[in-house]
Formats: structure tokens, sequence, C-alpha cells
């Protein structure tokens, strides 16, 4: 019983881990989204030596997004694959224990005439 209890709170600490990873993306395609319209709105206003390094700072920006955003996604499917293989496995280890309890119940009635 208590290490069910303990799975379950390991899994439970899994999903908040996941949710906040999820949340974190989220937060980075916002702001993306907020870059992606300021750019478009100051596009025109930028011309010369400035508007080609603003170009160059944004495009930076991106692709530092582009590979926190892969990072976090390739962390969540980690988590997710992790959360399920350890499901998967303590409900094998729970059918194997059910099964030898129950042989180990039949030896016991055989063993006392029943």
């Amino acid at each position: 019983m208590a290490e069910t209890n303990l799975r379950a709170a390991e899994s439970s600490s899994t999903r908040r881990g996941i949710t906040a990873l999820e949340s974190a993306l989220q937060g980075i395609q916002r702001s993306r989204q907020d870059v992606e319209t300021t750019k478009m709105n100051l596009a025109s206003g930028y011309r010369g030596s400035d508007g080609r390094a603003y170009t160059q700072l944004i495009a930076q920006w991106e692709e530092q997004c582009s590979i926190i955003e892969a990072n976090l996604n390739k962390m969540i499917e980690t988590l997710n694959t992790n959360d399920q293989e350890v499901n998967k496995n303590q409900a094998s280890a729970s059918e194997a224990i059910n099964n030898a309890s129950q042989k180990s119940n039949g030896a016991y009635n055989a063993l006392m005439g029943a």
C-alpha cells in the first residue's frame, strides 16, 4: 500500500513537472507572437543600419526561442514516456505479486487439506 501511495505521489510530481514545462512553453510561444507583432509594426520604420541590427537581433532571439522550445518539447515527451513506462512496470509488478499470492494461497490450502 505504501508503495502504491509513493508511486502515486511520484506520478503526481511528474505530472506537475510536465504542466510547468507546458506552461513555460506556452509563455515562450506568447512572447514569440508578441515579438512577431512588434516586428511587423516596426519593420516599416526601421531602415539602414538600425533596421539591419534590429532584424539580426530578432533573428537571433527567434533562433534561441526555437532551441528552447525544442528542448522543452523533448523534456515533456521524456517525462510523459517515463511516467507511462513506470506505470506500466508497476502494473506488471502488481499483477505478478497477485499471481504469486494466489498460487501460494492455493498451495497453503492444499497443505491444509482444504
